[in-house]
């Protein structure tokens, strides 16, 4: 296949899903012998970001010899500026494509004429509203839903063309868990920002209404919300078991330890950590939101809750009293799961970029 000039614009270089997600595409896919480029929109140090966490992510793309800039924070209060900064940096890379991963990319895009552009929406819930994207539509030859929900979703609000292309994980960032042996107490970890969409004090009040469950959960994630998820626990009296590690930087590691994987979100895509728990083997328990019931309902591996306490709760509460179910989600995940793969979303975005790119 042609070699392909692929930009990517992201926010920053940080622990979100999308953001790790682009970085395994951009590495997978220069690994195929494609020139990719990265713009970042943010710095960690201007959002408050792990400063470390961004140092080890750019190591990861330099090491595979991708270039990246930054276009600076202030680029969201100045859209000129924005829009000048992405024109520099498409003089000096020249791009057959660029594919942006926020808003804000998207519409600097929208200006850099001769270029096709590819917008992928990270999540179910719109952040703009629908006129949005007639704007969009202008210049925006395709966009990418990462699941089916999210394809429905942007298939109500543009008239050009949606792809479905769900989103994936590189095995290099998983380490399979092959003996399921689980002691007590249950080791239950949870992976994300702490913020309003990952809705953890569902989580918290569903873990104080089974006291004489014997359990321990670890909470992985940086986000405005630490302080008072906190408090909550202490509140509920299950501070003792709950532990915030912030950013976490061997999540691999993190969740080859552990026996359930947990999320209660309140919106969602298709999240990056439910996949990397999938292809770990871990069994989940995830709220119905977005397209999380789709990898369990693909895979088999978990249960599916709605947004709600008492739900929610008795299915924490069937998941950890029932050895034999979580076994056969283990096992399931192991074997239900390599459509999850970062190779699989390369080869399908590679297609879309030279469709649009050389036609």
């Amino acid at each position: 296949m042609q070699k392909i000039k692929i930009m990517h614009v992201v926010s920053s270089a940080a622990s979100g899903g999308a953001e790790v997600y682009v970085k395994d595409l951009s590495i997978s896919m220069s690994e195929k012998g494609h020139d990719v480029f990265v713009v970042f929109l943010d710095r960690a140090s201007e959002t408050g970001r792990d400063l470390e966490f961004e140092s080890l992510f750019l190591d990861e793309l330099y090491q595979s010899g991708i270039a990246y800039d930054f276009m600076g924070k202030s680029c969201r209060n100045n859209p000129i500026k924005g829009l000048l900064g992405l024109a520099r940096i498409c003089r000096q890379f020249r791009p057959d494509v660029i594919h942006s991963h926020l808003y804000y990319g998207a519409i600097f895009s929208l200006f850099q004429l001769g270029v096709p552009h590819i917008y992928t929406h990270h999540n179910i819930k719109l952040k703009a509203s629908p006129w949005f994207y007639r704007l969009l539509d202008l210049r925006t030859i395709a966009y990418i839903g990462i699941c089916g929900a999210c394809e429905t979703l942007l298939r109500q609000v543009t008239h050009n063309e949606v792809v479905r292309i769900d989103n994936g994980v590189a095995l290099t960032r998983v380490l399979p868990k092959h003996d399921y042996q689980v002691y007590s107490p249950i080791k239950l970890v949870c992976v994300g920002s702490l913020c309003a969409q990952k809705n953890h004090i569902l989580l918290l009040n569903a873990l104080s209404r089974i006291p004489d469950f014997e359990y321990v959960l670890t909470v992985a994630g940086e986000g405005v919300k630490l302080s008072e998820l906190k408090d909550l626990a202490y509140t509920l009296g299950i501070e003792d078991k709950v532990k915030f590690v912030g950013s976490c930087k061997n999540v691999k590691k993190l969740l080859n330890e552990s026996d359930v994987f947990v999320m209660s979100s309140a919106w969602e895509g298709l999240p990056i950590a439910q996949i990397e728990a999938t292809l770990t083997g871990l069994p989940l328990l995830v709220t119905d939101v977005g397209g999380c019931s789709e990898i369990v309902d693909q895979v088999g591996n978990g249960l599916v809750a709605k947004v709600d306490v008492e739900d929610y709760t008795n299915k924490l509460e069937k998941i950890i009293s029932d050895a034999a179910l979580r076994l056969k989600f283990h096992k399931n995940a192991l074997n239900n799961s390599s459509q999850y793969t970062i190779s699989n979303a390369v080869e399908r975005h590679i297609e879309l970029y030279a469709r649009v790119a050389f036609k």
